[in-house]
Parts: structure tokens; C-alpha cells; sequence
């Protein structure tokens, strides 16, 4: 019955998401998708592509493009799957603590969750493939029905796996600090050295190939030197706004559910035959809200990795108020009209928005879909050996094109922020780009691609002005308007006079 049930579940979860199959990959997803494109013609991350990340999410996505093609369609399946598979390990997880009832429902919160709105979860965020990563390792960890403990060589397995999570993004290591301590508590010597074990060697295998491939020293720097100014950012004042701000809204779509994950807090201690996993899931739950936390950013897709937890609680509440009452039909009839009304204060915006609208609610005039169009046309008039130049962060553009980057330095972001490395990656960005001599140059005024602030280095504003206009010609613009966006190309766009603010400019080299 439980399978029928998961089957269900997941078929109907993955109708949304073929829905919005079409939806145009925002910046990240952009970021994701050209480094998986690069690996899979041969360049290794950090060659062309800069960031603090650490690699794993980029080779899934080259993972997963290598296998349904480097489209949008293509990363929105694999995504489906992604989601699925996170659901389905959760499901084998809370079977073994609370019985097959419990792991449905903990499938079915999960799988809603990870697509809600307002978390950002129809797009491809790294945070998908961390809990997808942490779950499938901890699932590996604990004992099958019927054992009482778990082989060692599936610990190591589960260690990898644990590693996997934290080299998809950083935060995913606090899920593989959780299961080190969940051991330990129980006096598993043996089995935390083959947790550690298998987390080492994971790590290990991944520098050892990005020293062979020549870019471990640029990965040093920017996943540990940067990383470490960019989580310094942020005051607590700040981070407990943002806290309030990207938190609220993913509540208060799914409410019921997270009321009954903290009743399933409460509920867990109440009985000896939950109390005894209760260690396990509040560590969980612990390891989930701690990897929202690094920078105290909170972005809404960071949420995503705390998800599983508050699946979690839900099946754990239900089973320990069935371990109560004698009624456990009417206790599921019961949890499932609390799940059908927070699916359907989602109902109208999964099934009833356009995804264009979707993508404008979420993310404004960020050029997202406009860069579908811009990288098009960038295809249409170069050759495979041409290179581009974006000044923005809008790495998605490279992605459409399939044309490299002239610099690495995707993002601007970092250029822009009050941070010790600043005017020297500007410098760099600088001099990348006339070593370079793009073909093409996408010059992005739209503010959300640059977050400038009043203290932030104009050098590379100065530069751009002055190498552009001596060198390149203006061949196209996108100005994006409330009412739509207007392109103009050739020479046409010489002539074209701006209606907004938010504008991409394509500029072609002069022929000499």
C-alpha cells in the first residue's frame, strides 16, 4: 500500500514540476549550468568560472546535463529527479524509526516542500543536491528493519555520501557533523573512524582532481580565502531581518505542516517507542537550521536543507499521537486534511501562474528570461572559438550562448562588496577580459546584477566605459519594462532611445 501511495505521490509532484519545465534558469541555476557545460568539453571548475563553492554541484549538473542534454528541460528533469530521490530516501529513513505511515507522510511534506514558491524550489538550487546527498548518507547509516547495527562498509559508503553534501555548498558539512556526534553518543569508536574515513577520502579524491587539473590554488582561494570575507558580511541585525523576511512567506504557504513538526518536537519524548530516536531527529533537525545560517544571509533556497527535518518531525508526530490513541485511521484521516490545506495555499500559484509570471514575481527585472534571447542571438553571430564577456552576474548567458568566458569573474557581486580581495579581483576581471579581446560584450545596468553600494569600487565602471567605446559598437539592446521587454539589434540599436532603467547591451568588436 505504501508503495502505491509514494508511487502517487511522486507522479503527481513531478506533473508540477513538468509544468514548469520551460521556466528560464535564474543566476545560479546559470552559474550551475555553464560550469557543468564547460566540464563536460573539458574545463575543469575555476578555470573560467569563479566562485566560492565548492565543486560538487557543478558536476552534478554536468551529470545530469550529460544525460538529458544541456537545456532548461533538461536540468528541470533532472531536478524532478533529484526531488524524488530526496523524498524516497526519506521515506526508507523514517520507515525504519516509525513505521511505513510515518515514512509517507514524511514523502509527501517533503516533496511539497522542496517546491514551494516562495523558497525558490521550482530552480535547481545546490541546496536540492545537499539534502538529496545528506539524506541518502544518513539513510545509509542507520540500521535496516531488523539489524542492530550497520556494516562498516556501508558507514564509509554513508561518509562519502555525507561528503558529497558539503561539497554540493559548504553548509551541507554540518549534516556530516551531525552523524559524527550521533555515533559518538552511542559509543560507535569504530563507526565514526568509518564515517570519517569515507568523508576523507571523498574530500580527498576531489582535491586530489582539481590539483590534477591544475586549478587547486584558485579553488583555495576562492572556497576558503573569499568564502571566509563573504560570511563576514552580514551584522546579526541583518541576518535576523532576512531571517524574518525569507522565512515568513515559506511558512505561511505551508503552515500546517510546520505547526505539526513542532508538535512532532514535543511528541517525540512522550513515548518510549519514539523517544528512542529522538536524539536522531532533533540532531537532524539541528544539523538542517545550522546550514541555513553561514553568512546569516538566509536567502529563501537556503531553507531547502532544513526541509527534510520538518518532514521529519511530521512523521514523527503522527506516529507517536497513533502510539496514543486508539484510532490511528481517524489520526491519518486527520493529517491529511491538515497536508491538503497547505497544498492548497500553494495550489494556486504551482498550478494556475504562468511560470513567465512566476519568474517575475520571484525575481523582478532580473534579466533571467531575456538572457534566453541575448544568448541566442551571441550563438547566432559567433563561432565556437569566439569569446564573450558579460560585466554583470549573469553567468546564464554564457550557458545559452555555448560560448566561454573571457574572464572567470561570472559574478560581480564580489567586486562590488566591502572585502579585502575587491580592487584586485577588479584588476584581474580587467585585465582577463583585454587579454581575452571578446568577440562580444554584454554590458548589464540592471541593479540586482550588480548590488552596488554607495562605498563600492567604480573602477571597473570607469574601465568598461572607456574599453567599449574604443573598441566595440553598440549591436543590441534588451530594455525591460513593465509591459514586456523591447529588443532591438544591428544597427538599429544605435538609433533605439530607452524607456527604463533595467537594460542589457550587446556591444560587437569593431573589425580592424
Amino acid at each position: 500500500m505504501s508503495a502505491i501511495a509514494l508511487f502517487l505521490l511522486v507522479a503527481f509532484f513531478a506533473m508540477i514540476r513538468m509544468r514548469l519545465i520551460d521556466l528560464p534558469l535564474e543566476r545560479d541555476e546559470g552559474e550551475y549550468a555553464y560550469a557543468g557545460q564547460l566540464i563536460l568539453h573539458g574545463v575543469p571548475p575555476y578555470k573560467l568560472v569563479y566562485n566560492m563553492k565548492w565543486p560538487g554541484t557543478y558536476a552534478a549538473y554536468a551529470f545530469v546535463m550529460g544525460i538529458f542534454g544541456e537545456t532548461i528541460s533538461g536540468i528541470r528533469i533532472g531536478l524532478l529527479l533529484v526531488t524524488s530521490a530526496t523524498a524516497l530516501c526519506l521515506f526508507v529513513l523514517t520507515k525504519r524509526m516509525f513505521g511505513h505511515v510515518a515514512g509517507v507522510i514524511t514523502a509527501a511534506v517533503q516533496l511539497l516542500l522542496s517546491i514551494t514558491i516562495p523558497a525558490m524550489g521550482p530552480y535547481a538550487h545546490a541546496t536540492h543536491f545537499v539534502a538529496l546527498a545528506a539524506v541518502a548518507g544518513l539513510m545509509i547509516l542507520t540500521p535496516r528493519t531488523g539489524q542492530d547495527a550497520t556494516p562498516l562498509p556501508r558507514i564509509v559508503i554513508g561518509g562519502a555520501l555525507l561528503a558529497i553534501a558539503a561539497l554540493m555548498k559548504q553548509p551541507g558539512m554540518f549534516f556530516g557533523l551531525f552523524a559524527a556526534v550521533w555515533l559518538l553518543t552511542q559509543k560507535k569508536v569504530k563507526e565514526t573512524a568509518a564515517l570519517a574515513g569515507g568523508a576523507s577520502a571523498m574530500m580527498g579524491l576531489t582535491a586530489l582532481i582539481l590539483a590534477i587539473a591544475g586549478v587547486f590554488s584558485r579553488a583555495k582561494f576562492w572556497t576558503i580565502d573569499y568564502a571566509r570575507q563573504y560570511v563576514s558580511q552580514a551584522s546579526l541585525a541583518d541576518g535576523l531581518s532576512a531571517l524574518s523576511d525569507n522565512l515568513g512567506p515559506i511558512i505561511r504557504y505551508t503552515a500546517p505542516v510546520w505547526w505539526i513538526a513542532l508538535a512532532g518536537l514535543v511528541l517525540l519524548f512522550v513515548r518510549p517507542e519514539t523517544r528512542r530516536h529522538a536524539l536522531f531527529v532533533t540532531g537532524f533537525a539541528a544539523a538542517g537550521a545550522l546550514a541555513t545560517t553561514p553568512g546569516l544571509f538566509f536567502r529563501p533556497h537556503y531553507f531547502i536543507v532544513l526541509f527534510p527535518a520538518v518532514a521529519l518531525l511530521n512523521g514523527a508526530a503522527v506516529a507517536a499521537v497513533s502510539n496514543l490513541v486508539p484510532m490511528r485511521a481517524a489520526v491519518t484521516g486527520v493529517y491529511a486534511i491538515a497536508y491538503l490545506v497547505a497544498l492548497g495555499l500553494q495550489w494556486p500559484a504551482l498550478m494556475r501562474t504562468e511560470p513567465a509570471v512566476i519568474d517575475k514575481l520571484l525575481y523582478g527585472d532580473n534579466p533571467f528570461p531575456e538572457a534566453i534571447e541575448i544568448g541566442n542571438y551571441l550563438k547566432e553571430h559567433t563561432g565556437p572559438d569566439d569569446r564573450i564577456a558579460v560585466i554583470g552576474s549573469e553567468p546564464e548567458i554564457y550557458f545559452y550562448s555555448g560560448r566561454k568566458s573571457a574572464t572567470g569573474y561570472i559574478y560581480t557581486y564580489p567586486l562590488m562588496e566591502k572585502q579585502a580581495f575587491a580592487h584586485h579581483m577588479q584588476q584581474e576581471m580587467i585585465a582577463e577580459i583585454e587579454q581575452a579581446k571578446p568577440k562580444y560584450i554584454v554590458m548589464v545596468t540592471v541593479q540586482k546584477s550588480w548590488l552596488r553600494r554607495p562605498d563600492s569600487d567604480k573602477t571597473i565602471f570607469d574601465w568598461s566605459e572607456k574599453y567599449v567605446s574604443s573598441g566595440y559598437v553598440l549591436d543590441g539592446i534588451a530594455d525591460i519594462g513593465d509591459e514586456g521587454t523591447h529588443y532591438t539589434w544591428g544597427p538599429e540599436a544605435m538609433q533605439y532611445q530607452p524607456k527604463s532603467g533595467s537594460l542589457v547591451f550587446v556591444f560587437k568588436r569593431r573589425q580592424v
